[in-house]
């Protein structure tokens, strides 16, 4: 069974800027992208079915057996488990919009036909670009179920380190980290391989580090936080989500937001999560040409 995640129009155009440059299933939020945790789930890659100019970087791969799969759905045991059992021609559906469908044919599901049952349960679209770190801490606590079953953490050897609700902390191979304090009792934090968390950096859970980042001396991550990769992060951040590349590596705050690949906060950036007059957050749809 061919994997392929395919790009809904609506959803694609609400989370400009980010599909701008990737299809949504690449969007990062908890420990991976939505990509990823399909193929953990699915023990398989996938492709991707997206704009044009996107498809050179990622391919669509068609075969007689395709199983589409909207790329804003995150994926969770009882939905991938229903979409175990679809036979060909068999989709879901959930409020007018494809889910999931699997055919022989190589068109986007949307213009397909076929016998489509309405999905009940709860599920995690991200269909709006405040809903990436809106839903980020789930999704931390969901994928980090996923990446440490039946898997031995390598702990921390530094003794100045103190650690609360250790069990929920899990170290991957070549960590360096000295004098810092991991918080899990919140949620669960996950620091990857060869990261790096400095003197004085100060975590609380839910918390993902990705592979290679860096936490820069005196660190306040205050939850619900994503790192991606090779990225350095400094000062102040909260129920925010930085992609791979990127760097916030000086005090300032980072609040309520969403940083895309190879950007760069200068020192002292300041965004806040709460305006002062305390009105409603105005968004630039890209959609719409106006703000929501």
């Amino acid at each position: 069974m061919n994997i392929i995640l395919f790009d809904d129009p609506s959803y694609r155009a609400n989370l400009l800027p980010f599909t701008f440059t990737r299809p949504v299933a690449a969007i990062r939020i908890g420990i991976f992208t939505i990509a990823e945790k399909w193929e953990k789930y699915f023990q398989t890659l996938v492709s991707y079915s997206t704009a044009g100019y996107l498809q050179d970087k990622f391919p669509l791969i068609l075969s007689s057996d395709n199983l589409w799969i909207n790329g804003a759905c995150c994926p969770d045991e009882s939905l991938v488990n229903q979409i175990n059992q679809l036979h060909s021609g068999e989709g879901l559906t959930r409020e007018n919009k494809v889910i999931a469908l699997r055919t022989p044919e190589d068109e986007v599901p949307g213009v397909i036909s076929g016998k489509m049952t309405v999905y009940t349960q709860r599920i995690t679209v991200i269909d709006q670009v405040w809903k990436i770190f809106q839903f980020n801490g789930e999704q931390i606590q969901a994928d980090f179920k996923l990446i440490t079953s039946n898997r031995e953490s390598a702990g921390i050897q530094d003794p100045h380190t103190k650690m609360y609700s250790p069990e929920n902390i899990f170290i991957e191979e070549g960590v360096y980290i000295r004098a810092a304090v991991l918080n899990a009792e919140t949620g669960p934090i996950y620091l990857g391989k060869d990261s790096i968390v400095q003197e004085g950096a100060i975590i609380r859970g839910p918390f993902a580090l990705g592979e290679g980042s860096h936490l820069n001396m005196g660190a306040k991550m205050r939850g619900n936080v994503s790192i991606g990769a090779h990225a350095k992060v400094g000062g102040e951040v909260s129920n925010a989500v930085i992609f791979s590349y990127s760097n916030k590596a000086h005090d300032g705050f980072l609040g309520c937001s969403v940083l895309g690949e190879w950007c760069n906060l200068g020192a002292d950036t300041n965004t806040s999560n709460l305006k002062n007059n305390y009105e409603n957050v105005k968004l630039w749809n890209y959609n719409k040409k106006g703000f929501v």
